[in-house]
């Protein structure tokens, strides 16, 4: 996927001229729904007793298809003052978030753009994490958020009540129920690998793609290929970098471990993690910002009420 700026950049634009005045905090909101998921999935993998890897990958890759996706957006949009357009505004950024990371060139990874009716993600390979274009859209993505600090000032405003909180619990749990209900069917279009991967009786002669793959030594010293899986694939035959590395790569299973590299794509180490993390920082700041902003209003208006020094003469 492009990194976190990047979506900002071109999403913010494309947001801001399709619906007029939208909150820069709910605009940044729907530029990294899609991502959340995959947060998500990092969070678990640190967790002592962390769920089965397959069905952990696959609950992140339902999740962050556009479906979900819309769901999770009216449920968010339910605990705003106007659910219809943040709806709208979070549902656009789910979109072209997808959108965008389907231009760029993933093997073995992609967007889930069509499901429940097609689970095969979609990469058009316009561009590699590494290419210009990405660092391009990262410098709008800087520029554009430093406009939102200086002239987008309109806050991000919650709602009240009781109503709107419940619907929103009852879109979310509607969520996760489909999304439990979806894996199974998304397995089928072996997204990822999945299916190949839990398959181990069965991977030879199996052809497979890794995403961002590194490659690395293993406990004996030699050069494998470690995976998301947590395996480390012993490597048949098929020219690869020097260790340490970051590669795409697509291969054929010659046994259950052991696969032949028929083309590898080295990335550049930690450019496109920097980036998001740059991105979802400001962006916490962003909301954080807008959290501080209620609690002073609040306590201001308590203070009015109550005579306090809040009110005014």
């Amino acid at each position: 996927m492009p990194n976190t700026l990047a979506h900002i950049g071109i999403q913010a634009v494309i947001t801001r001229g399709t619906i007029a005045a939208a909150p820069p905090g709910w605009i940044w909101l729907g530029c990294i729904l899609p991502d959340l998921p995959w947060i998500g999935l990092r969070l678990l993998r640190a967790l002592p007793v962390a769920p089965p890897v397959h069905d952990a990958r696959l609950w992140a890759v339902v999740a962050s298809s556009l479906p979900f996706c819309l769901l999770a957006a009216g449920a968010l949009a339910c605990l705003s003052r106007r659910p219809a357009r943040i709806f709208a505004i979070l549902g656009l950024g789910a979109a072209l978030h997808l959108i965008l990371d389907a231009t760029q060139a993933k093997w073995g990874n992609g967007a889930i753009l069509w499901a429940p009716f097609d689970w095969r993600p979609v990469s058009l390979a316009f561009y590699w994490p590494e290419d210009p274009t990405t660092l391009v859209l990262s410098l709008l993505g800087l520029a554009v958020f430093a406009w939102a600090v200086a002239f987008w000032r309109k806050p991000a405003r919650l709602a009240g009540g009781r109503r709107r909180p419940l619907l929103a619990g009852v879109l979310a749990l509607l969520c996760g129920v489909g999304i439990v209900v979806a894996m199974p069917l998304a397995e089928r279009a072996d997204p990822h690998g999945i299916a190949t991967l839990r398959g181990t009786d069965t991977r030879a002669g199996r052809c497979i793609a890794f995403d961002r793959a590194r490659v690395g030594p293993d406990a004996d010293g030699r050069t494998v290929l470690h995976v998301w899986t947590g395996e480390a694939l012993r490597i048949a035959d098929g020219a690869l970098p020097d260790p340490p590395a970051t590669i795409s790569v697509q291969a054929c299973f010659t046994t259950a471990d052991t696969v032949r590299i028929r083309a590898a794509h080295v990335h550049v180490g930690g450019w496109r993690d920097r980036m998001s993390y740059v991105g979802l920082a400001l962006i916490g700041l962003w909301w954080a910002a807008v959290g501080y902003g209620r609690l002073r209003h609040r306590r201001f208006t308590t203070a009015r009420r109550s005579g306090g020094p809040g009110r005014r003469p």
